[in-house]
Protein backbone atom coordinates (compact mmCIF):
# COMPACT_ATOMS: atom_id res chain seq x y z
CA UNK A 1 0.00 0.00 0.00
CA UNK A 2 2.96 2.57 1.03
CA UNK A 3 4.81 1.64 -2.25
CA UNK A 4 1.51 2.42 -4.26
CA UNK A 5 0.48 6.12 -2.52
CA UNK A 6 4.32 7.19 -3.14
CA UNK A 7 3.51 6.38 -6.55
CA UNK A 8 -0.15 8.26 -6.55
CA UNK A 9 2.20 11.02 -5.12
CA UNK A 10 5.07 10.59 -7.18
CA UNK A 11 4.53 9.41 -10.75
CA UNK A 12 2.72 11.39 -13.08
CA UNK A 13 1.18 8.25 -14.32
CA UNK A 14 -0.42 7.23 -11.08
CA UNK A 15 -1.27 11.08 -10.27
CA UNK A 16 -5.43 10.26 -11.31
CA UNK A 17 -5.45 6.10 -9.87
CA UNK A 18 -7.55 5.61 -7.02
CA UNK A 19 -6.42 3.77 -4.58
CA UNK A 20 -8.69 1.97 -2.36
CA UNK A 21 -7.34 0.38 1.07
CA UNK A 22 -10.41 -2.01 1.55
CA UNK A 23 -9.69 -3.75 -2.45
CA UNK A 24 -6.13 -3.72 -1.30
CA UNK A 25 -6.90 -5.76 2.19
CA UNK A 26 -9.10 -8.58 0.50
CA UNK A 27 -5.76 -9.54 -2.09
CA UNK A 28 -4.16 -12.08 -0.67
CA UNK A 29 -0.74 -11.73 1.07
CA UNK A 30 1.46 -13.89 -1.04
CA UNK A 31 -0.85 -15.71 -3.48
CA UNK A 32 -2.23 -14.78 -7.24
CA UNK A 33 -5.51 -13.56 -6.87
CA UNK A 34 -8.18 -15.74 -7.20
CA UNK A 35 -9.75 -13.41 -10.29
CA UNK A 36 -6.84 -13.70 -12.46
CA UNK A 37 -6.72 -17.55 -11.37
CA UNK A 38 -10.16 -17.50 -12.99
CA UNK A 39 -8.80 -15.40 -16.53
CA UNK A 40 -5.46 -17.46 -17.04
CA UNK A 41 -4.63 -19.50 -19.37
CA UNK A 42 -2.02 -22.39 -18.97
CA UNK A 43 0.32 -24.04 -21.56
CA UNK A 44 2.80 -26.45 -21.69
CA UNK A 45 4.04 -25.45 -24.98
CA UNK A 46 7.68 -24.40 -24.13
CA UNK A 47 8.19 -23.16 -28.04
CA UNK A 48 5.28 -20.96 -28.06
CA UNK A 49 6.86 -19.36 -24.77
CA UNK A 50 9.93 -18.61 -25.96
CA UNK A 51 8.86 -17.12 -29.18
CA UNK A 52 7.21 -15.13 -26.99
CA UNK A 53 9.92 -13.73 -25.04
CA UNK A 54 12.10 -13.30 -28.41
CA UNK A 55 13.23 -9.55 -28.51
CA UNK A 56 12.67 -6.98 -31.17
CA UNK A 57 16.22 -5.92 -31.22
CA UNK A 58 18.58 -8.84 -33.01
CA UNK A 59 20.54 -10.96 -31.16
CA UNK A 60 24.56 -10.56 -30.65
CA UNK A 61 26.83 -10.91 -33.64
CA UNK A 62 26.94 -14.85 -33.99
CA UNK A 63 30.47 -14.30 -35.72
CA UNK A 64 32.43 -11.34 -34.12
CA UNK A 65 34.14 -10.82 -37.40
CA UNK A 66 31.15 -10.13 -39.53
CA UNK A 67 30.45 -6.54 -37.35
CA UNK A 68 29.28 -3.79 -39.38
CA UNK A 69 30.72 -0.69 -39.38
CA UNK A 70 27.71 1.11 -40.47
CA UNK A 71 25.72 0.13 -37.39
CA UNK A 72 28.46 -0.41 -34.99
CA UNK A 73 29.48 2.11 -32.26
CA UNK A 74 32.86 1.46 -30.64
CA UNK A 75 33.04 1.89 -26.80
CA UNK A 76 35.87 3.54 -25.76
CA UNK A 77 37.13 4.42 -22.12
CA UNK A 78 37.80 7.75 -21.72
Amino acid sequence: YDALQWLNQNNPLYRYITINQSTIDKLPDDDVPECLWATMKISNNTEAAESERSSYIPGPLTNASESNTATTVPITAR
